[in-house]
């Protein structure tokens, strides 16, 4: 049986000025490097890297995110932790907010130690929150936050719609890091797939966000679980230039986590949003390309 749907969460002015707040991070955000005359910003820590434009970063998930709006699903996705006591749920989230946070602390030291950075991940990411549901669930009912996909083909459009801009168009980004042998490229490759492609999503948007959907609302919770996904990322940031190096995660990886975000929301189809993030890490793909 689907689970039950969750009452519209009323949009009372706590809530409304958490969303105004987040939107105004992303706005300052942009504000920055467009009032320092930055217009290239890089999407990866590898060595050599090319930058993108803010356009490359800004327009392939706002497209995405408007065919999403444009295309609804056939089948009303369900809320699959409608059920669950709201005191549990704010625990829950709790945790996982913490838990964000602590890989955000972590994340600059532990990449620069090779395999140390999926291992972190692995253990804040997943070995924590799922010890923190048993211990807070006690004799509750387990909560499956990330049910089956009822919809397929709702999402494509966005989908393709973001694969064609991001990499196939003119504001796909040039491969022109230096790649390991081909053994150790496919290695990293399935590491990163694992723990950044499958993990990220399962966690930020399968766990973190469907309970702060739950809590307060849809957009509060694309807002807070797209900028906890970006503050994930600072290793990108240089200690010397820690505001461009914020703004800079916020214009690419917040718009991003904002994006797939938004895609769970709307059709709660988790390989969806998992297939864009593959996508996007993978170098495999531009390889494929003749990038």
């Amino acid at each position: 049986m689907a689970p039950p749907a969750s009452p519209t969460v009323p949009a009372t002015p706590p809530r409304q000025a958490f969303t105004g707040m987040g939107l105004a991070v992303f706005v300052a955000a942009y504000a920055w490097l467009v009032a320092t005359g930055t217009t290239s910003i890089t999407g990866s820590a590898d060595p050599g890297a090319s930058g993108m434009s803010l356009w490359a970063a800004l327009l392939p998930p706002l497209a995405a995110t408007a065919l999403a709006r444009l295309v609804p699903p056939r089948v009303e996705p369900p809320q699959p932790l409608a059920a669950l006591p709201v005191a549990r749920l704010r625990r829950e989230a709790s945790v996982l907010v913490a838990a964000a946070l602590a890989m955000a602390c972590l994340a600059p030291f532990a990449s620069r130690a090779g395999l140390l950075y999926p291992a972190a991940k692995i253990v804040v990411l997943l070995a924590v929150p799922l010890v923190a549901f048993r211990l807070l669930r006690g004799d509750g009912p387990v909560a499956r936050a990330i049910p089956a996909p009822v919809t397929w083909l709702a999402p494509l459009p966005a989908v393709v719609a973001w694969f064609l801009l991001s990499q196939v168009g003119p504001l796909a980004v040039p491969l022109t890091q230096e790649l390991p042998d081909p053994v150790v490229l496919v290695i990293g490759s399935l590491i990163t797939l694992l723990t950044a492609s499958v993990l990220e999503e399962v966690f930020y948007r399968g766990w973190l966000q469907t309970r702060l959907e739950a809590l307060y609302g849809r957009w509060p919770a694309v807002l807070g679980s797209s900028l906890l996904f970006a503050l994930m990322h600072t290793s990108h940031v240089r200690p010397d230039a820690l505001l461009p190096g914020l703004a800079g995660i916020v214009a690419f990886q917040g718009v991003f986590g904002l994006m797939l975000g938004y895609l769970w929301s709307r059709y709660r189809n988790i390989w969806a949003i998992i297939l864009i993030h593959v996508i996007s890490n993978l170098v495999l793909v531009p390889l494929l390309l003749g990038g």
